[in-house]
């Protein structure tokens, strides 16, 4: 029998004091109208040249609005800044410049909001898969009882096809256990927003694929606004309602941006039998070759 997920809220929805609290709930700021759920704004991250004397600005204006329930895939050649760009909206790298908007409110410090999964699993070798979500569930459902975290972790590690690995070590697991345990735990966190930085990347091909419709189909029951960075075009184009393309580094830029108009729930073998999927590849790959040239 498969496990429900039980009716209650993490600390990173902004009502999630009112669930059993008779605090107030807070308040979003004023100011700022919700024009979007996402948005990166004039985003500027500079690094010192190696030899000290000046800087460089690595990525430079960049400018994003993401909807609410957006999947967006960011794509460039190597040292183009993808992964900084994330790296900022997760707050893990300091912004040098411009600002990112999350949910109304502006990025200034990394929280459970923002659920990561890196290309290498980021797991504690000595617990066991169940163990490794428990530790971000026990944080981000502070009114939950010991019973529906429980549900809650066993439920996410269903939904990944980890419900018989549930008590394995991490140490024990296969590469591509530790990323589904690793998507696992960035569901389970409930976040407002999902970072990828190239998840599948360390993967085998046929690894890489299974994973691919794994993270789609526990997408598809959420639709958590997220963002991944990936040199794939074809998973680019597989995951993504828009693919930003970023121009060369230093002083990288959003060059162009393709909506990708392919009909929901996704498969790798739907894609490629849609009509439309080539226009898209060739567009993508155009603009990749175009940014090639200009070393």
């Amino acid at each position: 029998m498969k496990t429900a997920l039980p009716d209650v809220r993490p600390n990173t929805s902004n009502d999630w004091q009112l669930d059993r609290s008779t605090l107030q709930a807070i308040q979003q700021a004023p100011e700022r109208p919700r024009l979007r759920y996402l948005e990166f704004s004039q985003v500027v991250k500079t690094y010192p040249t190696p030899n000290g004397n000046s800087t460089v600005n690595v990525v430079e204006g960049f400018n994003l609005k993401v909807k609410k329930g957006e999947f967006i895939s960011i794509i460039g050649h190597s040292g183009c800044g993808k992964s900084t760009v994330l790296s900022m909206a997760a707050d893990l790298t300091d912004i040098s410049g411009g600002a990112i908007f999350l949910d109304n409110r502006e990025v200034v410090t990394a929280g459970p909001d923002r659920g990561i999964v890196f290309q290498a699993p980021s797991l504690f070798p000595w617990l066991t898969a169940f163990e490794n979500v428990m530790l971000g569930v026990d944080k981000v459902y502070p009114y939950a009882t010991e019973a529906e975290r429980r549900d809650i972790v066993k439920y996410n590690l269903g939904r990944v096809g980890l419900a018989y690995a549930m008590q394995k070590k991490a140490n024990d697991l296969s590469n591509g256990m530790k990323q589904r345990v690793g998507i696992a735990r960035a569901f389970a966190l409930s976040p407002k927003l999902l970072l990828l930085d190239e998840p599948f990347g360390m993967l085998d091909s046929l690894t890489r694929w299974e994973l691919q419709e794994v993270l789609m189909e526990v997408w598809e029951r959420t639709h958590v606004t997220a963002l991944i960075v990936t040199h794939d075009v074809d998973e680019a184009i597989l995951l993504a309602d828009r693919v930003v393309m970023m121009t060369n580094g230093p002083h990288a830029k959003i060059g162009k941006i393709e909506s990708i108009d392919l009909p929901r729930p996704r498969s790798r073998k739907a894609l490629l039998s849609h009509p439309d999927y080539y226009r898209y590849r060739e567009s993508i790959l155009r603009f990749l070759s175009e940014c090639e040239h200009t070393h």
